[in-house]
């Protein structure tokens, strides 16, 4: 079953079932020999996690990607099943990929974990044990050359994302708006999230303009964790919610494909 006959078949915002999705994803990842391993289980399913090394290449690109860490924002977590799907789509490339991280949330449609925990606030001094098992599987698993977090705003007007890029180009953000804005609208307000963006991305010296030193934060969100201990690169992208979910996924993939073309042709990977 495709993505998008799962989508006509359901209400996206009601019947997202961790454990069909759980079941897609182990599926997939199995076809496409990929290694499986397991965060610790939530009520509604288990949390699997995965890892491919590139079929190609001595020295290949190290990329991180992760989704469903909010339970109403559902279209990362179908994103990265339909790339998985594709048996190419990764190829070139040594990926970790984490799918869903909140599956609770994911079964209630909330925000939350079960306890109300915002999952993505707890990656300085976890509380939860979903962060807590995130956060010593990734202690395990050394640097990554990029890392991209797929997110949507549930108010949103057009797509956005957050970009801490310390070691690629810096076109890349506006490579990634202008990709997905081939699906859906771009935010092209000033000031998104009362901080200041352009053209749809809110850059780490807005951030610290409005909140200070980003480590200095005490509740840390997955990028922050991420940046200050696994990668020079993250992008955390938004999606409006209010325009419809094939959409939503397919701009999702197209940012994806965006940081993967801009990996493939960076000097450092020749």
């Amino acid at each position: 079953m495709t993505v998008w006959s799962i989508l006509k078949s359901m209400n996206p915002l009601i019947n997202f079932d961790p454990i069909a999705y759980v079941r897609d994803i182990e599926e997939a990842a199995q076809a496409g020999n990929w290694t499986i391993r397991y965060l610790s289980s939530c009520a509604s399913s288990a949390r699997p996690w995965l890892y491919r090394a590139a079929r190609t290449g001595s020295r290949t690109p190290r990329i991180y990607l992760s989704s469903g860490i909010h339970g109403d924002e559902i279209s990362g977590p179908l994103a990265l099943l339909e790339m998985l799907r594709q048996s190419d789509f990764f190829t070139d490339f040594d990926v970790t990929l984490f799918p869903i991280l909140n599956p609770d949330g994911l079964a209630r449609r909330t925000r939350g974990n079960a306890d109300g925990i915002d999952l993505n606030r707890d990656y300085r001094e976890p509380k939860s044990a979903e962060i807590a098992s995130h956060v010593a599987t990734l202690q395990t698993l050394g640097r990554f050359d990029a890392a991209m977090l797929l997110h949507e705003d549930f108010e949103g007007i057009g797509a956005y994302l957050y970009e801490l890029n310390e070691a690629l180009s810096p076109t890349l953000g506006g490579d990634i708006m202008t990709a997905m804005g081939r699906h859906v609208p771009i935010d092209l307000r000033p000031e998104i999230e009362e901080i200041s963006a352009a053209n749809g991305i809110i850059q780490r010296r807005d951030i610290v303009l409005k909140h200070g030193p980003i480590e200095n934060r005490p509740d840390w969100p997955e990028a922050i964790y991420l940046s200050v201990h696994h990668t020079k690169v993250s992008y955390t992208t938004e999606t409006p919610m209010p325009f419809p979910l094939e959409q939503r996924v397919k701009a999702q993939i197209a940012a994806v494909t965006t940081l993967l073309k801009a990996l493939t042709t960076s000097s450092k990977y020749p």
